[in-house]
């Protein structure tokens, strides 16, 4: 397959989802002999994904926010592809794409309801999507919010030169906003006194969890590499209201961590119940309280039996090699 010069764009100023999938996302297109350049439109300082990316010997670049700028990058540096990620970089990228004749793909990251301006972005970010070329969503119930042709694309995760978790901490490890449900595991949190309970992420919840929550539940805030922190924990617990594919889960099971969640989004392709980890109902605290005693109180069998499932689940189906060589075939129109 013919070497492609591929930008990925976003707009950042943290650490979260879109930014995990769009370093995988490089690494892999780079693993297969690609030129790839991560794009960020706008300067918010350093950047915890860049940081990686220039450690690994990739390219980033930094814009300054303004359109002019962006136009003169693309007519400049002439990219075979741009692959965009988020609301800002799919509607500035696309219809320059199109004017100058580049390949355009936008990937949808999120399903969930948005609010006020945002709410507004959303839905110039999918009412402009028939501009991209390719258009991808990460989970199915995502990929129906698009209102043109679009395919499912699978968050995935470079497997290579990663060690496996020892660790016993159960943990949360997300954004700390309505459809993460931060507050059910603080729920959750409750019913152990006896155990500490790990936050791993900021957001616009944190304050009022921080006031409710009991004397068990650490917060941690957002870690800026998170790869110093798999390896202490030992069960992964997503209780969102709203998900695609999350990429905390693929990261948590990649390293043989069970993942606990209630059953939203593309979360029923990735987990089997009971044999990589637990799917429960919808807001079924009192089933996540039963999986959190039976994992506590496992033996070395079964837990040995989780991790392998867990390890296997994410190489067959959620690795770099299972998943760029598609994405580079839908990059050749």
């Amino acid at each position: 397959m013919d070497t492609k010069k591929i930008w990925l764009v976003l707009d950042s100023r943290g650490f979260g989802g879109i930014e995990s999938h769009v370093e995988h996302l490089a690494m892999g297109l780079a693993s297969a002999r690609n030129e790839v350049t991560v794009v960020f439109l706008n300067n918010y300082g350093n950047h915890p994904v860049q940081r990686r990316l220039l450690y690994a010997g990739l390219k980033c670049d930094v814009l300054d926010g303004r359109l002019t700028t962006l136009w003169r990058e693309i007519r400049k540096q002439k990219p075979d592809v741009i692959h965009t990620h988020g609301y800002k970089a799919g509607i500035l990228v696309r219809p320059i794409c199109k004017m100058m004749g580049i390949t355009c793909a936008s990937t949808f990251h999120s399903g969930e309801e948005k609010h006020g301006k945002l709410k507004m972005y959303d839905w110039f970010d999918r009412h402009t999507a028939f501009l991209a070329d390719k258009v991808f969503a990460v989970s199915t119930p995502i990929l129906s919010t698009i209102p043109c042709p679009a395919e499912l694309s699978d968050n995935f995760i470079n497997v290579r030169d990663i060690s496996l978790s020892s660790g016993e901490e159960i943990a949360f490890v997300g954004r700390l906003s309505k459809e993460k449900a931060p507050d059910r595991f603080v729920l959750l949190a409750k019913h152990f006194p006896y155990l500490d309970f790990h936050v791993y992420g900021d957001g616009p919840m944190r304050k009022e969890l921080e006031q409710s929550a009991p004397a068990n539940v650490v917060f941690h805030g957002a870690q800026t590499d998170m790869r110093r922190v798999w390896p202490s924990i030992g069960l992964l617990v997503l209780p969102s209201r709203a998900e695609g594919l999350p990429m905390s889960s693929l990261e948590a099971m990649a390293r043989g961590i069970p993942v606990a969640a209630f059953n939203v989004g593309a979360l029923d392709k990735l987990i089997e119940h009971d044999k990589n980890g637990w799917l429960l109902k919808q807001g079924d605290v009192t089933s996540m309280v039963d999986v959190v005693h039976g994992w506590r109180n496992s033996d070395p069998q079964k837990r040995s039996m989780w991790q392998l499932n867990a390890i296997s689940t994410v190489k067959e189906h959620y690795s770099a090699e299972a998943v760029v060589p598609k994405l580079l075939k839908a990059y050749s129109l």
